[in-house]
């Protein structure tokens, strides 16, 4: 049984292998949260989970342990809840009323720092065009209460749930769970889920420094990651990353770890990882290992996880850190898009090239492209030569076709950005 206070009241409910937007319709007869998408773009089933707006389709019942759950009905009862509601109302930002739960939840709980547009990015309206739902937004502009940590509630230690994990190989580790839910079509009655919420480990949610290199918990959510200072000195090509991650309720949900987990060739936080020349962490009931993230992405979906581990966090190289940096993410729209080809660029003033750099979504896995990088050695870097080092770049890759882009796009796109990167960082050179 999964035990959660749900609006202030403390439910107990059959884990059943489903997501709390089923539970919150079917068992509790909650029905402000909609299903719209099921894959979190939406934001039509938007729900508060320990504070922060999530998408309701995508939490898996299983992680909800201890964990405390609010939804309209009991925000349109609170002053904030309440004014919000008035403020749509008065300004004509309802028409069918589908989307505003959803509005509404996002809106309560977004970050201090989020204007309307930031807060309102993973929630879609078909009728009213945004602008008086935007005006009515601003007139309720009371700043949110920051949200409790993950591990205020957690309840194992990492060296039981190492344990655990190494007796039970078929568990699967889940944090967020915003691929995996949909991965699994929202059917997770099969799967034997562990829910990494419980573990009692600081360290996996905080960003702090080893000696002189800086290492990021694996369990960081992206919305941290946005909005993190020592992330924003340091590795703000991290903090560029996290703006394309999905809306706010993807990002208050998802972390960095389990996007490298997941090894998707689009997954935006690999080259940035790869150019950082980061390295991963490791644990396991007998021990820790490290080794590169390029060696550890192996192709699309796989990794050198072993049977037990857990990932732990990412370790970044002194030499890197503060460096000009840059990110690019080339898709559809600004937010809620897969890329079509991304490329993350580091200065780093050891590498004979001078800088250190690594492609997403045109290859199997992060492409770094030896033979470009090894041409950008030399003392030359006119137009002509970097017009060069792009056609090597774009003959070493190996982007596809399908239904995002073509693979000439991608190929044409690739050398463009690489020849844009290197302009701006050896620019900090003169």
């Amino acid at each position: 049984m999964i035990t959660f206070q749900l609006n202030g009241t403390p439910v107990q409910i059959a884990d059943q292998g489903r997501t709390l937007l089923h539970v919150l319709r079917d068992d509790l007869h909650l029905n402000g949260a909609k299903l719209g998408c099921g894959e979190g773009e939406c934001g039509a089933c938007t729900v508060l989970v320990n504070g922060r707006p999530v998408c309701s389709c995508l939490v898996a019942t299983k992680t909800l342990e201890s964990a405390t759950v609010t939804t309209i009905e009991a925000l349109a009862e609170t002053p904030d809840g309440s004014e919000i509601c008035s403020a749509l109302a008065r300004t004509g930002g309802v028409q069918c009323g589908f989307c505003t739960p959803g509005i509404v939840m996002a809106w309560a709980g977004r970050h201090p720092d989020d204007t309307p547009d930031d807060a309102l990015e993973g929630n879609l309206c078909r009728c009213t065009g945004y602008v008086k739902i935007r005006s009515a937004l601003e007139q309720a502009g009371s700043l949110p209460t920051k949200p409790p940590s993950t591990s205020d509630k957690a309840d194992l230690s990492l060296k039981d749930a190492l344990a655990c994990l190494a007796e039970n190989p078929n568990l699967i580790p889940i944090a967020g769970g915003t691929d995996l839910v949909v991965r699994a079509g929202h059917n997770l009655q099969s799967l034997r889920l562990f829910p990494l919420a419980r573990l009692n480990a600081p360290e996996l949610h905080q960003v702090f420094r080893e000696g002189d290199t800086l290492v990021i918990g694996a369990l960081i959510r992206w919305q941290d990651i946005l909005h993190d200072p020592v992330i924003a000195q340091t590795v703000p090509t991290l903090r560029d990353v996290a703006y394309g991650v999905g809306s706010p309720q993807i990002r208050n949900a998802a972390t960095i770890g389990g996007n490298i987990a997941t090894a998707s060739p689009a997954g935006d936080s690999l080259p940035a990882l790869v150019a950082l020349q980061a390295r991963i962490r490791l644990v396991h009931r007998d021990g820790t290992r490290e080794m590169p993230v390029a060696d550890f992405i192996t192709g699309p979906g796989r990794t050198q996880r072993r049977s037990g581990e857990l990932i732990a966090g990412f370790i970044i190289p002194a030499k890197c850190l503060g460096q000009p940096q840059k990110f690019s993410k080339v898709g559809p729209r600004k937010a809620q898009a897969i890329s079509k080809l991304s490329l993350a660029t580091v200065k780093v003033p050891d590498d004979p090239a001078g800088i250190s750099f690594a492609f997403g979504a045109v290859g199997p896995i992060p492409m770094t492209c030896s033979k470009a990088h090894h041409a950008l050695a030399s003392v030359i870097r006119d137009e002509d030569h970097l017009g060069s080092v792009a056609e090597l770049a774009m003959s070493e890759i190996t982007p596809i076709d399908d239904m995002r882009s073509t693979a000439s796009y991608r190929r044409r796109v690739a050398g463009n950005l690489l020849i844009r990167h290197c302009r701006e960082l050896f620019a900090h050179d003169s």
